[in-house]
């Protein structure tokens, strides 16, 4: 390359690095939550991609020294190559899903190969721009706009990128402007060795990449039928997971982030026990009810069907599940449009900001939570919540949540139990067998003596709660019976890792 680079020259190579900064955060952001969103474990997947990618970066970085010659045309290949290899990156990776063994050796082949690319960028930039002022300053120049580009990714893809694009046009989105970086220094730099041919690996990855954002829409369609067995019926990125409903016949399967949440055939089992025990032992006439979780309007239903419900009020964090209950038609026959009756009031609002406010107290609280996957969702079956909950509670007042499964994952399941007793005085923990989930656990818990407690069916047409169906389900044969745990609490969740441990050993 020439020995001097201009002021207008040095501008656009230093603007590079806070944009390429940017799309390597992005890429490594990406890849470590598609890790998550398919195998679950936040914790474990998030910090396998950190620190494969920075180490990854840091070779990269060494490799960097055995380049010497026509550093400014190396620089732009690369860009190129990284741009095409991190846009295709989640296409290859969803596409291979199925075959898990594969899945996880690509996803680190990625990782190596796109960190390995980042971490030559720098290095490269750095002995482009030596020709123009002293080292210290180019230095601080370069590795200022390095950091300040890293933040930029990071807040660009929780804020904007993933919510809005979700991570396949993110991540082509990103590898197209990684490509445009290069084309903007081809066009405006001189180098030694130009030619028109330069253009032609740059702009033949760009046309690919917009070759597959035009098409995005159908690859994704294929992507999620090689996931879901079913018919999908809608599909929808919320900001915060991936919704799906499937049907199969007469059956309708409602997934979030691949975790099937319910199917037709069944749920009644599970909402009936969920709902139905807290209730009916309840001694109150005019039942204020909480629902924490449950957007999907099914727990709302089965409340409805009882007169000595007053009010009910529905705290769900995605507002994208309430849009489904509410407006899709499948949905409103399968909760008969429940979120719509005058004794509903829906909140949209995280539950555990809504339930440490200071407010109504009611006489029964249900949470209808995801399963403890991982820490974030295990901070709503700690001490700490539990003790926030007891607070919002009536005098006599029952709280009721679902616990995963006492079979499959018996340490997690006690693990709730064990820490609902740290706060109550009186739980009871039950069971019921839901074909397409399994056996299936709950943990009820009072300030009260819950078996001091007579209970109220009403006349109701229940399908499967009875009294007699509910003095059963508190009965744990020994391959699920009480173990002792330690206690999950805010500062140690412990619960997830029973969770993960548990699921992990069983081929449900």
């Amino acid at each position: 390359m020439k020995e001097n680079i201009s002021s207008t020259e040095q501008r656009i190579l230093l603007f590079s690095v806070f944009i390429l900064s940017l799309c390597g955060i992005t890429y490594e952001l990406v890849l470590g939550s598609l890790a998550t969103y398919l195998l679950g474990n936040p914790v474990m997947q998030y910090s396998i991609t950190i620190g494969v990618f920075l180490s990854s970066m840091g070779l990269g970085s060494y490799l960097s020294r055995f380049f010497k010659k026509n550093l400014l045309k190396t620089f732009i290949q690369i860009e190129v190559l990284l741009g095409f290899i991190g846009g295709i990156s989640i296409i290859v990776l969803m596409g291979l899903f199925s075959f898990s063994a594969s899945y996880y050796m690509l996803h680190v082949f990625f990782l190596v190969l796109i960190g390995m690319l980042v971490g030559l960028e720098i290095p490269l930039l750095t002995r482009i721009l030596r020709h123009y002022g002293a080292l210290k300053d180019i230095l601080s120049n370069v590795l200022s706009l390095d950091y300040i580009g890293g933040l930029a990714g990071s807040l660009l893809f929780p804020l904007v990128l993933f919510p809005f694009l979700g991570r396949l046009l993110t991540c082509i989105v990103i590898g197209m402007l990684n490509i445009v970086v290069a084309l903007v220094i081809i066009s405006k730099m001189e180098y030694r060795g130009k030619t028109i041919k330069d253009y032609i690996f740059p702009l033949g990855s760009l046309l690919l990449l917009i070759v597959i954002l035009l098409f995005s829409s159908n690859i994704t369609k294929i992507m999620q039928k090689k996931l879901y067995y079913d018919d999908i019926v809608f599909s929808k990125r919320s900001k915060y997971q991936q919704i799906v409903l499937t049907r199969n016949s007469s059956d309708f399967r409602l997934y979030l982030d691949g975790s099937l949440q319910f199917s037709t055939f069944d749920e009644y089992r599970y909402h009936e026990m969920l709902v139905f025990p807290s209730v009916s032992l309840n001694p109150s006439n005019k039942k204020k009810v909480l629902i924490m979780g449950g957007g999907d309007g099914l727990a709302v239903r089965e409340l409805l069907k009882r007169k000595d419900v007053s009010s009910i009020t529905l705290v769900e964090l995605d507002n994208e599940i309430v849009k489904l209950a509410k407006f899709n038609s499948s949905m409103l026959r399968i909760n008969k449009d429940s979120l719509r009756d005058k004794r509903v009031k829906v909140i949209v609002d995280d539950a555990y900001n809504f339930i440490k406010k200071r407010g109504v107290k009611f006489d029964v609280i249900i949470a209808d939570f995801p399963d403890p996957h991982d820490e974030t969702i295990t901070k709503l079956y700690t001490v700490e919540f539990f003790m926030l909950l007891k607070r919002r509670l009536a005098k006599c007042g029952i709280f009721v949540s679902q616990s995963t499964s006492p079979l499959f994952a018996s340490d997690a399941f006690w693990c709730i139990n064990n820490t609902m007793k740290k706060v109550f005085p009186s739980v009871i923990p039950y069971h019921v067998f839901i074909p397409t989930f399994g056996d299936w656990g709950y943990n009820m818990a009072s300030m009260c003596n819950l078996k001091e407690m007579k209970v109220n069916e009403k006349d109701v047409s229940y399908r499967y709660f009875s009294s007699k169906s509910f003095e059963f389900s508190k009965f744990f044969t020994k391959d699920m019976d009480y173990r002792k745990t330690k206690i999950n609490t805010f500062n140690k969740p412990i619960l997830y890792t029973y969770y993960l441990k548990g699921w992990r050993n069983t081929d449900y």
